[in-house]
């Protein structure tokens, strides 16, 4: 193993971990400094290959960690000191845990020989963070670090996920006498089996009525996907993550599937005689039928047959899948279908854009997020937080070339703003909007400082309605008494001027286009505050 390994010297364990992480590409570390991992943020503010950016909350920190991963795909690292730090960073990698962004949370601890003592701050952080974590350890001594962090790295990478250090406080100045470990090689999923091809050729030849669901595993294969669906004259609906990979002007786009989607999405779904499913995890049961046969293609083993039984499952690279069924598929007349497909996107739009020109006082979601869509550049990354903003967000917003960022299974409030800053990190150059319900803003919106800190010129679109409007209108259509998830809010516009940034407030439609013109070309950090009324998206329920 030596001689696969470079650069042995004596060195600091946290110096070590830093260069190790420099080493496989990592280029940000979030945290919150804490007396534990003070040795560590000191390491970090030694070099230049590693940005450390200071957060006030460690949740952000997190957040901002499974951003970045979700972006890149590379290995992004979190920091945090002992106890209370170390808690807080859950709501962040509970994120990347869910959506399999590659994360590496590295914890201080209180000095070795205080564990177990009833020490103020001390946890068993190994059992606290494991159910977020696929690979845990506490470094009990230095010379265990090298291979701890090469395995905690190799985990994240490799399984996608979260991966987690416990570094007591006096291990970080020990001195450490490894080597680096290199990058491993990347591996190449194996050819689908053959069998499984014919299997799903057969069913996608024999089907009248097929329908695409497309994942975020296909975004790297638009062109082929595109072309599939051609081929067999198959509708596509996506998942949220999915939306910009299929342009909405597309004859055979039928948006999002869920609550959040497109009606016709499900009614479409209920008629077909076949579901690929491509490179998505999504499968809402509410919304799709029990008995549709589905055909199943994905990069992971272990998505397959997972949320649906399949006639066909296919493991491989999803370009590679899609060219080879496209090679052998012969073209079937589905004109019939084609008709129908047709008249249901016709029918949809016109929906649509009813509710986008509404006139509502106070405002509707529909109204603010269709002049969001007029405005935003076609290349701008959107983070989403969680919350009725949204469901109407996927129902109304027609992608161009957006990237969609949001927190697709643990779905935690506050995602939006520490995502933006991330996004604004990893791509100075493109437009960033982040948009909030006036619950899940305020979570995290003690980091609007570390935006105007870092010169983050990210625009804040906060949809306030006074509630947990999700929680409150399932409350209201069950019966139940909805007052508690009724809000008391500051004055958000008013907040950001306090923090340095811009502050804009609208209440009327014809201020909208305008005032967020003004936000997304600002070079300052802005914040629009929209008073909305709080509609019930369709199908809420309890």
């Amino acid at each position: 193993m030596a001689a696969m390994m470079t650069g042995t010297r004596t060195k600091t364990a946290a110096r070590h971990l830093v260069e190790q992480l420099a080493a496989w590409g990592c280029r940000t570390v979030y945290g919150v400094a804490g007396d534990e991992n003070l040795y560590l943020l000191d390491a970090l503010a030694g070099q230049d290959a590693i940005q450390y950016v200071a957060c006030r909350l460690e949740t952000t920190a997190a957040l901002m960690a499974s951003a970045e991963a979700k972006l890149t795909g590379r290995l992004t690292a979190c920091t945090a000191g002992a106890g209370p730090g170390a808690a807080l960073l859950t709501a962040g990698l509970g994120d990347a845990a869910l959506d399999r962004a590659p994360v590496l949370a590295i914890t201080g601890q209180v000095e070795r020989k205080k564990i177990g003592t009833g020490a103020k701050q001390a946890v068993d952080q190994q059992f606290l963070l494991q159910p977020f974590a696929r690979y845990t350890a506490t470094t009990a001594d230095p010379g265990a670090l090298p291979m701890q962090l090469n395995r905690a790295m190799r985990t994240a990478l490799e399984e996608g996920g979260v991966a987690h250090l416990s570094v007591p406080k006096d291990v970080w100045t020990q001195q450490v006498d490894s080597p680096i470990f290199p990058p491993p090689p990347k591996r190449k999923p194996p050819r689908p089996a053959g069998e499984e091809m014919e299997r799903a050729v057969r069913a996608m030849e024999g089907a009248k009525r097929p329908i695409i669901l497309a994942g975020r595993g296909t975004e790297e294969s638009r062109e082929a996907l595109l072309a599939l669906a051609e081929r067999l004259t198959a509708p596509i609906t996506v998942t949220m993550p999915a939306r910009p990979v299929v342009p909405a002007d597309h004859p055979l786009f039928l948006g999002g599937l869920g609550q959040a989607g497109s009606g016709i999405s499900s009614e479409l779904l209920r008629e077909s005689d076949l579901c690929l499913v491509l490179g998505a995890t999504w499968w809402p049961e509410d919304f799709v039928p029990k008995e549709i046969p589905v055909v199943q293609a994905d990069i992971s083993p272990g998505q397959i047959g997972l949320h649906a039984p399949v006639v066909a499952g296919i493991v491989g690279e999803m370009d590679e899948v899609l060219k080879e069924w496209l090679e052998r598929l012969r073209p079937q007349d589905r004109s019939e279908w084609k008709r129908r497909i047709e008249g249901a996107r016709i029918r949809w739009k016109e929906q649509i854009e009813r509710e986008a020109r509404q006139r509502a006082v106070p405002l509707a979601p529909q109204q603010v997020i269709a002049a969001l869509a007029k405005v935003v550049d076609d290349d701008a990354v959107i983070a989403l937080d969680t919350g009725d903003h949204t469901l109407w967000f996927n129902r109304i917003f027609q992608p161009k070339n957006q990237e969609i960022l949001l927190s697709g299974r643990w779905r935690t409030l506050g995602f939006a703003l520490p995502a933006a800053m991330a996004a604004k990190r990893v791509y100075d150059g493109r437009q960033v909007v982040a948009l909030a319900g006036d619950g899940g803003f305020a979570t995290t919106m003690a980091d609007l400082i570390t935006a105007v800190r870092y010169g983050w010129p990210i625009a804040v679109i906060v949809m306030n309605n006074g509630s947990f409007a999700m929680e409150k209108n399932r409350m209201e259509a069950a019966g139940l008494d909805a007052s508690p998830a009724g809000l008391v809010n500051p004055d958000f516009a008013a907040l950001a001027e306090a923090f340095g940034g811009e502050g804009h407030f609208v209440e009327e439609a014809d201020q909208l286009e305008e005032v967020l013109r003004r936000a997304l070309s600002s070079r300052r950090l802005s914040i629009v505050e929209v008073r909305i009324g709080s509609p019930r998206v369709p199908h809420t329920r309890l």
